[in-house]
């Protein structure tokens, strides 16, 4: 295919409307040289060059042994002059004995976006410790399902369904959920009863033996 085939300069001025004005897409053809190598370009006004003009510096460099560091690193960024950042992505045109004579290049002016993401960046502050450190807060409809969530939670701590448990085990799941504050809740001691299969005496009885348990230690 030649690079200035019909087709493919066709197809370059779609996906540049495609991807919108910050999204500049360039062909370039080596074979008469460095000086003009644009012979097509969408959206040139992320860099402000024109067919005829030339690549990068930086590009040119890397087209050094036959474009090895682009084929191996074909996306990275570059700030333009005018302090725009842009990300890159190119691929080489090669011909029929594998030597280099083009390349589509696109440019895509990510400045604002970095802009967006340091703003979000600082308005979240969200960090894996920060995270660990709020795992425990759940959001839920009602109370009646923030009891389930608990009384779950003290199955998974004790190992074994409430119905199942020995006192010992019941102890113990009462110690961790009055630990999160569960008794606070309004007619707890009837939900944990019944999952439990105790009377609302003895599970204050159990509790408070828990509760001693933890004083002692």
């Amino acid at each position: 295919m030649e690079i200035n085939d019909v087709f493919f300069k066709k197809f370059i001025k779609n996906l540049g409307n495609f991807l919108g004005e910050k999204c500049e897409i360039v062909v370039h053809d080596y074979r008469n040289g460095f000086e003009h190598t644009i012979t097509d370009i969408a959206n040139n006004e992320v860099t402000g060059r024109n067919v005829g003009g030339c690549p990068s510096s930086a590009f040119i460099e890397k087209l050094e042994n036959g474009g090895e560091e682009i084929e191996r690193n074909p996306i990275y960024f570059i700030k333009h002059t005018k302090g725009k950042i842009i990300k890159c992505c190119s691929t080489l045109i090669r011909d029929a004995d594998n030597n280099v004579i083009g390349a589509v290049c696109v440019n895509f002016d990510v400045s604002d976006f970095i802009l967006s993401q340091n703003t979000v960046a600082s308005f979240v502050k969200y960090t894996p410790e920060v995270m660990e450190a709020g795992e425990d807060d759940i959001l839920v409809k009602s109370v009646d399902e923030l009891m389930d969530y608990y009384m779950g939670m003290a199955e998974k701590t004790v190992g074994k369904p409430m119905s199942l448990m020995d006192k010992d085990e019941k102890i113990k799941a009462l110690r961790y959920l009055d630990s999160k504050g569960v008794f606070k809740i309004a007619k707890a001691n009837v939900s944990l009863s019944e999952a439990l299969q105790i009377s609302k005496y003895t599970l204050y009885s159990y509790l408070e033996e828990g509760r001693n348990t933890d004083h002692q230690s």
